[in-house]
């Protein structure tokens, strides 16, 4: 592959974590810090910075990628208390940071409250022990002391009004096994510094503003959830869509008795899962700057994988079609197929059949990809005649769609 081209489709991004650690040494959690691949530290602004960690551990590289089962922990500034719309993640899976620069108004107390309310966690950073952080305490779960900028001698007595209310004690900025040792003795629950660990990044590709909305159609139409009346939606507010689905009914290729001329029209004769396999074709079909080849490849693969299911199991024809159809994704959309996949609703067996060609759809996956390939194969399923006729009606079909 080109690689200049393929810069354009994706972005590379970063984000640095750093592990906080319990008393026993096993990981409690990571703090999410954010990275640019310039290897700048961050961005011009906090809200900036706070922005791109959020949208690269929930939209684009995953948080279960980047901290798996454990918690992330997330530095958040005023205006996200204050201003910003509710962001959509689980409370179960992070603790928001509050900033020790933060300014404790009332609109500050009344966003984290609301926070609070949703069982979402929440850390004072950088908590120096100061009367003006007290409204907040009845909200948070955890205080984090920065410990070199404490004394370690005072500090028992500074931290049992926070451990009366339950709150859990995290140490940062540890450097030393003796700091270590004390603070564990002290009775702090969680654990984070040098002394453990330095931040590590995890980086992943962005896709282009093009292959997202292509995700978006495909995780529509591949969910068994979606309602027809949705997917009829879907369809119709997209004139190129639209277009191009009508054209195609209307085409020899379907060999219907009257011409169509609506999208309802189109779902009534044509029915659900045809219609749904139908927009999927078309939705790959508008990936831009990949060659006009790979997605008549996804289109044969596809009604042959149908085809083959017709005749040894029907079925899994529309589930054979979807797998067909999903195996070029990868080159489609320059992302591992492990990490286009959990972005859509398919079943396990299309799951397991497009990551490591397994089950019966795996098994008919295989024999399309033989065949495409022009590989030796054993007639257990089928006949290599029937094989082959399928394949050229699988590639007359697919013509006709990219004709259209």
């Amino acid at each position: 592959m080109d690689h200049s081209q393929s810069s354009t489709l994706t972005t590379e991004i970063r984000v640095g974590r750093q592990a906080i650690h319990n008393r026993h040494l096993g990981v409690y959690g990571y703090e999410l810090l954010y990275r640019d691949p310039a290897e700048r530290l961050c961005p011009a602004n906090g809200d900036q910075a706070s922005s791109r960690v959020l949208l690269n551990a929930f939209m684009e590289i995953g948080l279960q990628r980047i901290v798996g089962q454990h918690l992330a922990f997330i530095n958040l500034t005023e205006a996200f208390f204050t201003e910003m719309p509710d962001i959509p993640f689980e409370g179960e899976k992070v603790v928001l940071e509050v900033l020790e620069n933060i300014d404790i108004s009332d609109a500050v107390i009344r966003g984290i409250k609301k926070l609070h309310q949703r069982g979402v966690r929440i850390a004072l950073d950088d908590y120096c022990f100061e009367e003006k952080w007290h409204p907040l305490l009845p909200y948070c779960h955890i205080v984090k002391v920065e410990i070199p900028a404490v004394d370690l001698e005072q500090l028992p007595g500074r931290i049992a009004p926070l451990r009366d209310r339950g709150i859990k004690l995290l140490a940062e900025k540890l450097e030393t096994a003796e700091e270590y040792t004390t603070l564990h003795e002290m009775g702090f629950d969680l654990f984070q510094g040098y002394y453990f660990s330095r931040p590590s990044i995890v980086s992943g590709r962005r896709l282009s503003e093009n292959h997202y909305l292509v995700i978006r159609l495909l995780a529509a139409l591949t969910d068994s959830e979606t309602r027809i009346q949705e997917i009829e939606e879907l369809i119709s507010n997209d004139p190129a869509l639209s277009m191009k689905v009508l054209r195609y009914i209307n085409s020899a290729a379907c060999a219907l008795p009257r011409t169509i001329h609506s999208i309802q029209e189109a779902i009534i004769l044509m029915g659900h899962e045809r219609i749904r396999s139908l927009a999927l074709l078309i939705a790959l079909s508008r990936v831009k700057n990949k060659p006009a080849s790979l997605f008549l490849t996804a289109s044969v693969r596809a009604n042959m994988c149908r085809g083959i299911a017709a005749r040894i199991a029907p079925h899994l024809r529309d589930s054979a079609f979807t797998v067909g159809l999903l195996s070029v994704l990868d080159l489609l959309m320059d992302q591992p197929m492990d990490a286009i996949l959990p972005e859509l609703a398919l079943s396990p067996e299309i799951k397991t059949a497009l990551l490591s060609h397994q089950g019966m759809l795996g098994d008919i996956l295989l024999l399309a990809l033989r065949q495409e390939n022009h590989e030796p194969m054993d007639e257990k399923l089928l006949p290599l005649r029937e094989i082959q006729e399928i394949w050229l009606d699988s590639s007359e079909k697919a013509f006709a769609l990219a004709a259209a």
